[in-house]
């Protein structure tokens, strides 16, 4: 019999429940992470706090918007083009489809920011011109850098995604390191190396790659989904709430409070590390889960969603813990003797994104399962608890975003646990035809 208590076994259970393709772009992520948090170190110690601060206003917008709008498409391609693998069916009039989606939004999202540049600027840019142009710019690669991701994350080359992630991270640290070498420490070069990332990045993995647009059957957009303007209210909301710690204190710190805006950021950044080595399970997952229902095997994908949940919800308590008791002294390392963040404020942050990553975790399965509407109205759900707990409270801002954030998150993971639960009762236990499985589940 097998000791399942010995170290090896249970590391090989945790592993068996991450979805094929998690260690290589985990690779890229942490590549990408460490990258993030040396541009965010430069950055705040080459730049001093407030204009920091405004750095971090286009960070956000970037953040919530690029991702926001484009991850749905991405995820939608990786889930199609997943779909037509398991049939034994080439991509390319797929992608064909999807490139003209793509430039459909790209061209929708910056007309967008252009009509609301004033409110913009003065509110998150702290009135930059420069940091306006960096958004459109880095608007324009996220599309791109989305398309690129789904059509590698659905062919399964993972290596490759990795390294699109990877080299999105670190184009910006070495850029940066070289403008502090050279002594261009401005905000508006800052600007122009956290714009620019994403081109590199999509050179630096699509240069070289073959088969990733197989010739097959003609294609149409309602492959990509019929449900694309639900897809695209969920991740919105999904990721405003993920940054809505930030944004409330943004809109509620007064100009003489810029300083401390920047020391708060600082601290959100150190949360936001789950978020981070999510995006290593979720590339890979939204395939993985689709390839099951394509191939008609609704058990194991129970099963196996089942274990990955388990594993996000106790990575989440370990972070929580580790955010609190060795959170402060790590920020100081990192970000210097300003970072100010206490162990309350670091707890709650990180408590606040571990909750979306629960709850990203949980949209992944309803996205493959077809229930598009369910996720995006968790989201919105969670969104408007948190403006709730926001805006009619009082005292001091930075405490009033952190609890706004976690009880935001809360709401949406109660919402989305519901939805997931009765979804699955749903489906009768076994392996039955592609066909047959998207009839139970449409």
């Amino acid at each position: 019999m097998t000791d399942v208590s010995a170290p090896g076994t249970r590391w090989s259970a945790a592993a068996a429940a991450l979805p094929v393709g998690t260690i290589p772009v985990g690779i890229g992520l942490v590549v990408n992470g460490v990258s993030t948090y040396g541009f965010q170190i430069l950055a705040f110690r080459a730049l001093g706090a407030e204009p920091y601060a405004a750095l971090n206003g286009l960070w956000v917008v970037a953040f919530i918007l690029a991702p926001g709008l484009f991850l749905p498409l991405e995820q939608e391609i990786a889930r199609a083009i997943a779909h037509r693998r398991a049939r034994g069916d080439g991509a390319r009039p797929l992608l064909g489809k999807a490139l003209v989606l793509g430039g459909g939004l790209i061209v929708g999202v910056v007309a967008l920011v252009v009509l609301l540049r004033g409110e913009i600027e003065e509110r998150l840019l702290r009135s930059s011109d420069q940091l306006f142009i960096a958004l459109v710019v880095v608007l324009v690669g996220w599309g791109l850098m989305s398309i690129a991701r789904g059509a590698l994350s659905g062919n399964g080359r993972f290596g490759r995604y990795g390294i699109v992630v990877g080299v999105d991270g670190f184009a910006r640290v070495a850029l940066a390191a070289i403008l502090a070498l050279v002594g261009f420490e401005t905000l508006g070069w800052f600007g122009v190396v956290f714009a620019i990332a994403p081109f590199l990045a999509v050179l630096a993995g699509l240069v070289g790659a073959r088969g990733l647009a197989a010739r097959g059957p003609a294609s149409s957009y309602s492959e990509l989904s019929t449900a694309i303007g639900w897809l695209l209210v969920g991740s919105t909301f999904a990721q405003a709430l993920g940054s809505s710690a930030y944004v409330g204190a943004s809109l509620l710190a007064t100009s003489a409070q810029d300083a401390a805006l920047g020391a708060f950021i600082a601290g959100l950044f150190i949360a936001r590390v789950p978020i981070l080595l999510f995006q290593a399970v979720q590339a890979a997952l939204l395939p993985r889960l689709a390839g099951l229902l394509g191939h008609g095997h609704v058990r194991e994908f129970r099963e196996g969603f089942r274990r990955l949940l388990l594993l996000v919800v106790g990575f989440s308590a370990i972070a929580v813990l580790l955010a609190a008791t060795i959170g402060p002294a790590l920020g100081r390392i990192l970000f210097g003797a300003s970072f100010s963040a206490d162990a309350a404020t670091l707890g709650a942050l990180t408590a606040g994104c571990c909750l979306v990553v629960i709850g990203l975790t949980l949209a992944q399965a309803l996205i493959a399962l077809r229930r598009y509407a369910l996720p995006a109205i968790a989201w919105v759900a969670g969104f408007a608890c948190f403006l709730g707990v926001l805006v009619p409270t009082s005292g001091d801002v930075f405490v009033r975003a952190e609890l706004a954030f976690v009880a935001g998150g809360v709401v949406a993971v109660a919402a989305m646990a519901i939805a997931v639960t009765i979804v699955l009762r749903g489906v009768r236990e076994g392996t039955v035809s592609s066909e047959t499985a998207m009839e139970r589940l449409a």
